[in-house]
């Protein structure tokens, strides 16, 4: 199996769009040709039209008409005008300009080996000497489209090195396109390949990724970042990205420019919510004592107990108080009040998700939706190839939330789950069924009563399986995958969502769950940073189930400063404590979790960017 890193919606719309050359890409990325008509709406009147001419007018024509009609993501029909262009009777750089557009209409259809080997295998037209004898521009858009397929094959790291070692020969809008595509890969790359990066020894790349370093830290206070981005402007005077910063870097001075200066935090402080309101009270309190500590700028903070009055008067009495910034509540029935309001006067930032989309455009949404971890496993295993799931879920509220969000999303992807089931008391028996282990047992036994000789007889699994998706506490895991084994399924790869983990490492008791990869936040994965050992001395007992909600408290916090960020640049993410958050058309923040797996008992990161 294949594993790839999924490439984000933005990163792959501006990777299409430069290889289908569609209104909007970068001058460099078109060749210049001689007024040709417009391509047919009718793929017939084209083709009558192309039989009107030969020979080199009508490769020509037909390769226009091809980057016309990809241009208008109509593939099918560019591969027609295509197959009308016999590339043996081109020469120089019309032959290159054909091989690139072939190169282009496999990239449209994500065929990416098949889009390389044109690029660089293509012995038969000599793609190499075809490149070196072309002018310039041609050259350059030869580079951008080569960097474009290593990407989409998955292979980040070698597509930014091509883009950085072209980034000097391009100009204008291609100079630009180039080095916004540089940004989205840097914020792709596990942490692992950007920190090794830094200590490359091409001076513009390091450049680079100690840039990228400073953007991504998920613990780093606001005013930590923007000083180290001062010390790294001085450091790299001359750097293309110093001369032109990415926008989120731009972002991220501005955010701290603009930031609250009064925080109105909506908490209840007791009832059912009470233990999962003081874990994300301590987390934002951990933020924010953290900055203080630092010398930094910090908000006032006012806390305001939604138990003790109606939400919408706690609400006017934080505005009279001077908020220009509110945080809260967590309970889900005043989240969904709140979305019904149609304005509210200062930025909202809610603890939980409404079922509603929200009216105001001041209005944020904040949670740890557990079927965000679901989906995010979907797009992983589809990526890396598989293609027949099984779903293990427990017969909770809860589990078929997930089991729904997962199937939903693999089946848009164009998975097929070929088995689930939701598992009870008897965990041995609910896995030995999803497997089918009984109907091949029971199949061998007809076939023993056939044969004279001696036939050993054991159950085999269903084979119609790529990985099987789990949602199970580690107790309830703790079973599961040593039936799993037992059920002849050890070497079936298992996805789970971060339920699997209990936070705190237990080799012992986590042996069983050896193997098992799952998704879970950044602030359970690293726990050696300077705010984990302050964590850790003002709440020596930790927060035990709830730590998931203390890290949501410090992305709270830090969100205050910059949710500005987010909102005005479309497809940005930030690091955070909880995950990578990125803001959705709904103005709901979602998190991409960080991946591990489990190797001796203990939870181990896994990035996963991993070649055969």
């Amino acid at each position: 199996m294949r594993y790839r890193l999924l490439v984000s919606v933005l990163c792959l719309l501006a990777l299409l769009s430069a290889c289908t050359t569609r209104p909007g890409a970068p001058p460099g990325a078109r060749p210049e040709h001689s007024q040709v008509l417009p391509a047919p709406a009718n793929t017939e009147a084209a083709l009558s039209q192309l039989r009107q001419r030969s020979g080199e007018a009508q490769a020509e024509l037909a390769m226009a008409w091809a980057r016309s009609y990809l241009a208008a993501d109509r593939v099918g029909d560019a591969e027609l005008m295509l197959a009308k262009v016999d590339g043996a009777q081109l020469s120089g750089t019309q032959r290159l300009e054909w091989l690139m557009l072939r190169a282009q209409l496999l990239l449209a259809r994500q065929d990416a080996d098949g889009a390389l080997a044109i690029l660089t295998n293509d012995s038969r037209y000599r793609t190499g000497q075809l490149v070196q004898a072309a002018a310039p521009a041609v050259q350059n858009r030869y580079r951008l489209l080569y960097a474009d397929a290593l990407a989409i094959q998955g292979d980040l790291l070698a597509s930014l090195r091509a883009r950085v070692a072209a980034d000097a020969m391009l100009r204008d809008d291609a100079l630009r396109y180039n080095q916004q595509m540089i940004w989205a890969l840097l914020m792709q790359l596990p942490q692992s390949s950007l920190d090794a990066l830094a200590q490359d020894i091409e001076p513009e790349l390091a450049g680079w990724a100690e840039l990228a370093q400073l953007y991504r830290d998920p613990m780093a206070d606001i005013d930590r970042q923007v000083s180290r981005l001062a010390e790294w402007e001085r450091r790299w005077p001359g750097h293309p990205a110093n001369l032109d910063k990415p926008a989120m870097v731009q972002a991220l001075q501005q955010a701290v420019r603009d930031r609250p200066r009064q925080l109105a935090v909506l908490l209840p402080e007791s009832g059912p919510l009470a233990g999962a309101a003081q874990a994300v009270r301590d987390g934002m309190l951990a933020g924010y004592y953290s900055a203080l500590e630092q010398g930094h700028t910090v908000p006032e903070f006012r806390f305001y107990d939604t138990r003790s009055d109606e939400l919408f008067t706690l609400y006017n009495k934080a505005l009279d108080d001077g908020a220009d910034f509110i945080i809260g509540p967590l309970d889900k029935e005043q989240v969904t009040a709140l979305a019904q309001v149609q304005a509210l006067p200062v930025t909202t930032l809610t603890l939980n998700y409404s079922d509603e989309t929200a009216l105001s455009d001041n209005l944020f949404q904040f949670g740890l939706a557990p079927e965000d971890e679901a989906r995010q496993i979907a797009r992983q295993a589809y990526s890396e190839g598989a293609r027949l799931a099984g779903v293990l879920y427990p017969g909770t509220e809860l589990g078929q939330r997930l089991a729904i969000a997962f199937t939903d999303t693999w089946q848009a992807l164009g998975g097929i789950v070929t088995a689930q089931r939701a598992y009870g008391d008897d965990i041995s028996n609910d896995v030995r069924r999803m497997l089918a282990v009984d109907q091949s047992a029971a199949r061998s036994r007809e076939v023993a009563q056939f044969v004279r000789e001696q036939v050993h007889l054991e159950g085999r699994r269903r084979q119609d399986l790529d990985f099987i998706f789990l949602v199970a506490s580690p107790l309830h895991g703790r079973q599961l995958k040593p039936a799993l084994n037992f059920h002849y399924a050890e070497d079936l790869p298992v996805y789970a969502t971060s339920h699997i983990y209990s936070g705190q490492p237990e080799p012992r008791r986590d042996h069983d769950l050896n193997g098992v990869r799952f998704v879970d936040a950044p602030w359970l994965l690293d726990q050696d940073s300077s705010l984990h050992q302050a964590a850790a001395a003002a709440w020596p007992q930790g927060h035990g189930r709830y730590e998931r909600l203390f890290a949501m408290g410090i992305d709270a916090y830090r969100l205050q400063a910059r949710l500005a960020l987010l909102r005005e640049v479309p497809g940005s993410s930030l690091p955070g404590a909880t995950g990578a958050l990125s803001l959705d058309d709904h103005r709901r923040l979602v998190r991409e979790l960080d991946w591990a797996w489990f190797r001796s008992g203990r939870p181990q990161r896994q990035p996963v960017v991993l070649h055969p």
